[in-house]
């Protein structure tokens, strides 16, 4: 899929909005629901007072619109804000310094309210050099309040403000100016919900007692990935065109090549070079500049002007020794070890949903894989580190029911699973 396709499909997605009624809906009644139609910031002078507001409101909703399939790094094209007053949109591409926005972000005496926002963070750290804080994510908060996980914004905006909003424009043109109706209105719809979901979600949390747990999973969950993450790179690729271990070096030097070509290109690693192509140069190992144009898939351009520092990555990586990676399982699993396993995850999960928990969120078969297959080693993995909240809900009472102190009884009340006395 090459970026003029996705180009394409964003126009047409734009043009489809040109007709659409942006007023159809009605917006809900709430006084933590600001009321009006969005303010479009377009100046640095309406930007500095609309942020004077959002300070003054020490909780705010946040959210981005984003291309991110053209470049490295996502490029913004508007920002939503919200408190219970206000809905403020500014306007990215005419307001390119959003410094000030991620100056809030960042600031802990301030509660930011996204939902599903980790790429929504990611420039905080990379503009400021700081990482966000006091971030409260209502996409993972409500996995504690018998949500699934993950749960779109509809639908906690269906369950904790009885409302329903559209979410139709996701892959729409957002740096196509001007923005449709319906465009403002659905960005504005991304933020203008979400303080009144989180002080009825933040209230059912407390009567539930999992308040605390989902903060401290909201701060785990905040800590922001980085962009480029070699490893997971080079078993992507091996995953798909699988190499001896004599192959890794190469693959490993020439994989961060790309990455530094992508970075200063300002263009995916897809574009710069497929996974696909950067297999076939670690096969093919090219030693001139006309064996690497002859690689199916690499750009000429890209040969052309970085053909040196690929042959160079290839020479080098053939000098040095081996390298096998490690599989991510100790061992694998026997037929016995299948049954334990998968009976332990459906109990596990039958006990997290009868807590109001989503299991997804508790427990993965891979992460008990992991715990199962290591528990007899002469190192045994632990199944939750120490201080995470699944330790409390999950792990500790684990631990006894498979030493038989402990059992798990669940009832039926109210329509839904509940978690009787064990």
């Amino acid at each position: 899929m090459n970026l003029n396709y996705r180009r394409k499909k964003r126009e047409r997605h734009h043009a489809a909005t040109q007709d659409e009624d942006a007023t159809s809906a009605p917006l809900l009644e709430h006084q933590l629901v600001p009321r009006g139609e969005a303010q479009l910031v377009t100046t640095k002078e309406a930007l500095d007072e609309a942020l004077a507001h959002v300070r003054s409101a020490g909780t705010f909703a946040y959210d981005t619109e984003f291309i991110g399939e053209e470049s490295y790094w996502p490029r913004i094209c508007l920002v939503q804000i919200a408190t219970t007053e206000r809905v403020i949109l500014v306007d990215a591409v005419a307001v390119p310094d959003l410094a000030p926005i991620f100056e809030l972000v960042a600031d802990p005496s301030l509660l930011t309210l996204v939902h599903a926002g980790t790429q929504d963070l990611e420039p905080v750290r990379r503009i400021l050099g700081r990482e966000p804080a006091n971030i409260l994510d209502v996409q993972v908060a409500a996995a504690f309040a018998e949500m699934p996980w993950p749960a779109g914004l509809e639908k906690l905006v269906d369950r904790f403000a009885g409302h329903r909003i559209s979410k139709g424009h996701t892959f729409t043109n957002w740096d196509a100016r001007p923005l449709t109706p319906s465009q403002l209105r659905y960005a504005a719809d991304d933020v203008r919900y979400l303080p009144l979901v989180w002080e009825r979600l933040r209230c059912e949390l407390e009567a539930r007692g999992t308040l605390a747990w989902a903060m401290r999973e909201c701060e785990q969950s905040g800590k922001i990935p980085a962009r480029f993450d070699e490893e997971s790179q080079i078993r992507r690729t091996m995953k798909s065109w699988p190499m001896k271990p004599a192959q890794v070096p190469t693959l490993r030097l020439v994989t961060r090549l790309r990455d530094t070509i992508a970075r200063g290109e300002d263009l995916p690693h897809r574009v710069v070079m497929p996974d696909e192509t950067l297999a076939e140069v670690v096969r093919q190992k090219p030693t001139t500049a006309a064996q690497l144009a002859g690689i199916r898939g690499l750009p000429k351009r890209f040969a052309q002007k970085y053909g040196e520092q690929i042959l160079s990555a290839v020479v080098e990586g053939g000098k040095m020794p081996p390298e096998k990676l490690a599989h991510g399982k100790v061992t694998e699993e026997t037929g016995d070890d299948r049954t334990c396993i998968d009976a332990l995850l459906a109990i596990a999960s039958a006990r997290s949903i009868a807590m109001g928990l989503a299991p997804g969120m508790v427990l993965t078969r891979s992460d008990l894989s992991r715990w199962w297959m290591s528990r007899n080693s002469t190192s045994p993995e632990p199944l939750f580190e120490s201080g995470d909240w699944r330790v409390e809900a999950m792990g500790t009472w684990l631990d006894a029911f498979l030493k038989g102190d402990a059992s798990v009884a669940i009832s039926w009340k109210d329509g839904r699973p509940s978690l009787a006395k064990e």
